[in-house]
């Protein structure tokens, strides 16, 4: 096909769409109004809960457990989520064996023993074993970290 064949093309099918979107409105409630409102009775709740949700592991930092396996090598892996909302600033936390830290979303400070760096997402760092850390979260959005923590059996 030539530029000319594809351009002719192009315009019927514009011409095309601005017909059929000029004719909906003809089609379409007519002025008919909103739904009547529901019965306060006929509200239903959900009852389902979250199977795994966030707890407090200390004041402003919140924490989930993910997986947990033995390595059968002598020592156990877990996958954790750790949050800490806008404006919060974590206690310090020690964590019961060695971690990697992934941040995944947001801007956060962390403190490990009194080292301050400052993490971007996608950042990785390392916690020793008996190493206490805080967060900090100066930004508006939560910050989220996942972290894979080895302990030893």
């Amino acid at each position: 096909m030539s530029i000319s064949t594809y351009a002719r093309l192009l315009l019927l099918m514009f011409a095309a769409s601005m017909t059929a979107c000029d004719s909906w409105p003809m089609r379409g409630a007519k002025g008919v109004g909103l739904l009547p409102a529901a019965p306060p009775d006929a509200a239903k709740l959900s009852t389902s809960q979250t199977r795994n949700p966030f707890a407090e592991l200390a004041p402003g930092i919140l924490t989930r457990t993910l997986f947990e396996a033995s390595s059968g090598r002598g020592y156990r892996v877990e996958v954790r989520d750790l949050l800490v909302g806008p404006g919060k600033r974590s206690a310090s936390v020690t964590l019961p064996g060695a971690a990697v830290f992934e941040i995944r979303s947001g801007p956060a400070s962390v403190s490990i023993g009194d080292k301050l760096e400052e993490f971007r997402p996608g950042s990785t760092f390392v916690v020793p074993e008996g190493a206490a850390f805080t967060v900090d979260n100066r930004g508006g959005t939560a910050i989220a970290i996942r972290v894979q923590l080895f302990r030893g059996e």
